[in-house]
């Protein structure tokens, strides 16, 4: 009687594995990031999904470069990228918070590449290396 409950046990885990649903696949991105020519010190790059059903993703731009790591889940599709960088402006609140006066940031990225992106990439499973060569 065990035997027969063991056996159904094991015939009901096989067909379990049997049915369990493959991952999804799992696109990367990198590159540079240049601002009429020279590299973005800081940003973000953002990849919005163009299909239905897909989630967004993002990457940290240092010193002109990005990388989304296959953490984000972003899966292969078309997306519409939006790139920001909120870069010092050298003025200062003019009413110091805390005993110092904070610097003001000001959007150094055209709006053509981020609120009203006209940049899209396909992306691909695995790693798509993509370089964004933005003009002002």
């Amino acid at each position: 009687m065990r035997s027969r409950a063991f056996a159904r046990v094991v015939l009901l885990c096989v067909f379990a594995a049997g049915c369990a649903t493959k991952p999804k696949p799992i696109a990367e991105a990198m590159g540079s990031v240049t601002l009429d020519g020279l590299p973005v010190e800081a940003g973000i790059v953002s990849f919005i999904p163009m299909d239905d059903g897909k989630i967004s993703g993002g990457a940290a731009i240092s010193a002109g470069r990005y990388k989304l790591y296959p953490g984000s889940g972003i899966e292969p599709g078309n997306y519409r990228v939006e790139i920001r960088w909120a870069k010092p402006t050298g003025e200062k609140v003019k009413e110091p918070v805390y005993g110092h006066s904070p610097d003001i940031f000001a959007e150094a990225i055209p709006a053509k590449y981020n609120s009203e992106s006209v940049l899209t990439v396909e992306l691909t499973k695995g790693i798509n290396a993509l370089d964004f060569s933005l003009e002002k």
